[in-house]
C-alpha cells in the first residue's frame, strides 16, 4: 500500500525548467548518448516537464483514490452512525411503548354507566385489613371501627390508587391453615396503631358499634346475625351496671370477653346467642376491674411514701 499523501499535488505548480536551476541537468541531457532524441535546450526542457507531469499525474491518481476512499469511509461511518441511531430510537421506541402499557395497564378502566342514574347509598369506608376480616368472617379488633381507623383507612385506599404494590404475606384469615400468599400490600398489613379490645374504653365501645355492626353486611351475614350482634350492644348500653362507680370499665371489658368468646365458638362451630347476658361474665369483669384498681391504688400509695435516707 502507497504511503498516504498528506497533501494535493494538483496544487503543486510545475517548475521552470527553462531557468538557470535547471541549466546543468539540461547540457547533461543533450550530451548523454543515451538520450540521442535530445539535442537542443528546449528539447531537454520538454523531457523535464514531461517527466515531472507523469510523476506528478501518479500521485494525482493516487490522491484521487485516496480521497474516493476517505469520502466512501466517511460515508461508512455515516450509516453506521445512522444504524446505530435507527437501533437506538427503535430501543427508546419499545421502552417507550411497554412503559406506556404498563401505565395503561394501571388505569382504571372505563366502565359505561347510566346517564341520570345516581347512587342511593354509600357504603361505609373501612380500613382495608378489617374489611378482609369482616369478609372471611373472622375476628377483628373493635379499634378498626373508630375514626381514627377509618382515616387510616381512607389513607391506605390513596396508596391503593396510586401504587400497585405487591408482597408476599401469610394470610391471616385461616389460623389453622397459614400458607403464604401474593397480595396487594396495602389490604393487608395490620395497623401498627389497633389496640386490643380489652384496652378500649366504653365511650370508644360505644362509638365503634355502628359501624361494625354496618360492616357483618361484609361477611353476608343473615339477619338473625345482625339482630344478635345489635342485641348484644344495646344489652350493655342498657344494663344498670353503668350506673355503678366503674361500671363503663366493667362494661368495656366484658363486650372485650363476650365478643372474643364468641369468634371463637364460632371458628370452633359452636356459636352461641351473643345477646344472652353472661351474668358470671359480667362478675368476672367486676373482679378483674376491682383488682386493677386496687393494684392502682397501692402504686399510688406507695408513690407517696417519703425516700429512705
Amino acid at each position: 500500500m502507497a504511503d498516504r499523501l498528506n497533501f494535493d499535488p494538483r496544487n503543486i505548480p510545475p517548475p521552470d525548467f527553462s531557468s538557470n536551476t535547471y541549466a546543468t541537468i539540461r547540457r547533461a541531457l543533450i550530451a548523454d548518448a543515451d538520450s540521442p532524441g535530445i539535442t537542443t535546450e528546449a528539447e531537454a526542457q520538454q523531457l523535464l516537464r514531461d517527466q515531472w507531469e507523469e510523476e506528478n499525474g501518479t500521485l494525482r491518481a493516487q490522491y484521487e483514490t485516496q480521497l474516493e476512499e476517505d469520502q466512501a469511509i466517511a460515508e461508512a461511518r455515516i450509516e453506521e452512525a445512522a444504524n446505530e441511531q435507527r437501533i437506538k430510537d427503535a430501543e427508546r421506541k419499545a421502552r417507550e411503548d411497554e412503559l406506556a402499557k404498563k401505565a395503561e395497564g394501571k388505569r382504571t378502566p372505563l366502565y359505561s354507566f347510566k346517564q341520570g342514574v345516581g347512587v342511593g347509598h354509600i357504603r361505609q369506608q373501612i380500613h382495608p385489613y378489617a374489611k378482609k376480616l369482616m369478609t372471611a368472617r373472622k375476628y377483628v379488633p373493635l379499634w378498626y371501627f373508630l375514626p381514627e381507623a377509618t382515616a387510616e383507612a381512607k389513607e391506605r385506599n390513596r396508596e391503593a390508587i396510586d401504587n400497585n404494590r405487591f408482597q408476599i404475606a401469610m394470610d391471616e384469615t385461616d389460623s389453622s391453615n397459614s400458607a403464604l400468599t401474593l397480595v396487594g400490600s396495602h389490604t393487608v398489613r395490620a395497623s401498627p396503631n389497633a389496640v386490643p379490645d380489652s384496652r378500649l374504653s366504653w365511650d370508644q365501645v360505644m362509638r365503634a358499634k355502628s359501624s361494625f355492626l354496618n360492616a357483618l353486611s361484609y361477611g353476608d351475614f343473615t339477619n338473625d346475625f345482625v339482630k344478635m350482634f345489635a342485641g348484644f350492644y344495646t344489652g350493655m348500653d342498657m344494663h344498670p351496671e353503668l350506673r355503678e362507680e366503674h361500671g363503663d370499665k366493667v362494661l368495656a371489658l366484658y363486650h372485650a370477653e363476650m365478643r372474643r368468646a364468641w369468634y371463637e365458638g364460632f371458628e370452633q362451630r359452636e356459636p352461641f346467642d351473643l345477646a344472652v347476658f353472661s351474668e358470671d361474665t359480667l362478675e368476672k369483669c367486676r373482679i378483674e376491674i376491682r383488682r386493677q384498681n386496687n393494684e392502682k391504688a397501692i402504686k399510688g400509695e406507695y408513690s407517696l411514701l417519703p425516700y429512705e435516707t
